[in-house]
């Protein structure tokens, strides 16, 4: 990569040479000003030299090799122990040549054998002026970088930490970047806790987003100072509601403990609460994962409890070995009452079934038990879908991916959610029903109101519409709210008034409309409407009369 251009104040030079005319005329006979070199002193033997090394830290020296008190050589040394990067010229006579290359073994830039010109000098110290000018601005670059290192290092131990904890690595190379990251924490008895803000998905949906990220600020600063008054730690966001933590344990310190106190102190100086999980002690970095993976189950346990608590993994390794079961008859029996839309018996029956999948020794692991749940739920819309469209299942299918999904609802409000299922799912089966017969009806009624003049019985119109008489004499009297043989009579007196002030004949009325004898039908017409049908006729045309008269 090429760097940027370094520019700065002048580079600073000094002269060191023990015969006057050299030094004057190296020091003063070129105008290093021009080139951005200041002469910051000269000395005439390498005592004095050290001395102005000392105190001015020159970028360049131009020595000779013969002095007095202290040769070039022994100048050339302790000027690079002091000053590694400054850059030194030797001036050397051809017999001091052996002289001169082991002055560039020890770090010299360059040396110029005599007689030399001004010139010379001038192009090698241009020369040392270039390579000073890239050491630091390497240098600066290099500050840049660790300064920018320095500044991301929050974000890259907190990815490296998330990269810990889920994957296994070498021992080794471990320890090289956990030190390397910083991490304040002993690489040895460690465990790991995961922290779950409780109801996060309702209060991400109502608070303001600055809110929320204030909320997660806070909640991770209480961890971090609740861990730092017991034990050494180190806590990092693992997903959008959950922190992890890190921490080192004692005999005495335990993680369960640690973590009790942080779980209290986020309620106490937050308002709001968390779930705690809690990992098994590992003596290596490199097993975090199985304490993470420990912690994780713990926390899923929270789907018993609500949340606002701490749960080790101690506490809950054996339900493993507990498999909830229910009954298949009481399966059965519910898809039964799916189908035919019985709502209270199939609440019961759901009831019944999860009663049963709690039947255990211990609470069994949650994952499998919400993987039921879901199954059950499943099976509930799967069955629906005989009667009902897949579109009037949409809502239900929601609130089904919902129970799904990890820690988003407690056990309490997984059962009551699958009893709003179950509900709502027989009030639709009902709908279809009520919706299905009430056009099998309309159907009837169009036959029987275009068939008056027929002998019309309950079998025959069951028969129109693929019914049983039983069941259609009973879905016809629920729907109209009489019963059919009411119904048609009321059809044919309805029907007989229209045709008798039509000035149709009783006798031609009687047989239009089913009836075998004309005395028959007067009398069901007397009974009907109290009159006999040229009664009913007279008093409609007297009527008439009356209001025509006025």
């Amino acid at each position: 990569m090429e760097l940027p251009f370094y520019s700065a104040s002048p580079i600073s030079m000094c002269v060191i040479d023990d015969i006057p005319s050299v030094l004057e005329g190296v020091a003063t006979q070129i105008d290093w000003k021009s080139h951005g070199i200041n002469v910051c002193g000269t000395a005439m033997n390498g005592e004095e030299g050290i001395r102005l090394i000392e105190q001015y830290r020159p970028n360049i020296i131009v020595t000779d090799i013969r002095m007095p008190k202290m040769d070039g050589l022994e100048l050339s040394r302790k000027a690079k122990e002091l000053f590694p990067e400054t850059k030194i010229i030797l001036l050397t006579g051809y017999t001091d040549f052996e002289y001169a290359q082991e002055a560039v073994r020890l770090g010299a830039f360059d040396f110029i054998t005599k007689p030399f010109s001004l010139n010379q000098i001038e192009q090698v110290v241009l020369k040392a002026k270039q390579a000073v000018e890239e050491t630091l601005n390497r240098a600066i670059v290099l500050e840049d970088l660790q300064k920018k290192l320095t500044d991301s290092m929050p974000m890259l131990r907190q990815e490296y930490c998330n990269l810990l904890i889920r994957y296994r690595t070498n021992e080794e190379n471990a320890r090289q970047r956990w030190e390397f990251m910083q991490i304040e924490v002993d690489p040895e008895r460690l465990a790991v806790m995961v922290l779950e803000i409780d109801r996060f998905t309702d209060l991400s949906e109502y608070l303001p987003i600055q809110e929320v990220e204030l909320l997660r600020f806070a909640i991770q600063n209480v961890v971090e100072d609740t861990i730092r008054i017991f034990t050494k730690g180190v806590v990092f966001r693992e997903s959008e509601s959950r922190f992890t933590a890190i921490f080192n344990t004692t005999e005495n310190i335990t993680a369960l403990l640690v973590a009790e106190h942080c779980c209290q102190n986020v309620e106490r100086f937050t308002r709001y609460t968390v779930s705690v999980g809690v990992g098994g002690v590992v003596d290596q970095i490199k097993s975090l994962p199985s304490s993470f993976e420990q912690a994780m189950s713990s926390l899923s346990y929270h789907f018993y409890t609500g949340g606002n608590g701490v749960v080790s993994f101690s506490d809950v390794s054996n339900s493993y070995l507990q498999l909830p079961r229910y009954s298949p008859e009481k399966e059965q029996e519910l898809l039964l009452c799916l189908r035919s839309g019985n709502k209270n018996k199939a609440l019961a029956l759901l009831d019944d079934i999860l009663n049963e999948l709690m039947l255990t020794d211990s609470q069994p692991n949650p994952e499998y038990l919400i993987s039921i749940l879901h199954e059950l739920a499943f099976m509930m819309i799967r069955t629906l879908q005989e009667k009902i469209s897949y579109e009037e299942l949409t809502d239900l299918n929601f609130r089904i991916r919902d129970i799904k999904i990890p820690s988003s609802l407690s056990l309490q409000e997984v059962r009551q959610e699958l009893k709003d299922i179950c509900g709502q799912a027989c009030e639709k089966v009902m709908h279809k029903y009520r919706s299905d017969g009430a056009k099998i009806i309309d159907n009837s009624i169009n036959f029987i109101t275009n068939n008056l003049d027929k002998d019309l019985s309950v079998t025959l119109c069951a028969k129109q519409v693929h019914l049983s008489a039983n069941y259609f004499a009973n879905l016809f009297k629920k729907t109209i709210g009489c019963t059919f043989h009411q119904f048609v009579l009321q059809e044919r007196m309805e029907r007989a008034k229209k045709m008798l002030l039509a000035e149709q004949k009783v006798q031609e009325i009687a047989e239009m409309l089913g009836f075998v004898e004309r005395r028959y039908f007067t009398g069901v017409f007397k009974k009907y409407t109290g009159m006999t049908p040229s009664e009913f006729r007279e008093a409609y045309m007297n009527t008439m009369d009356a209001e025509g008269s006025k």
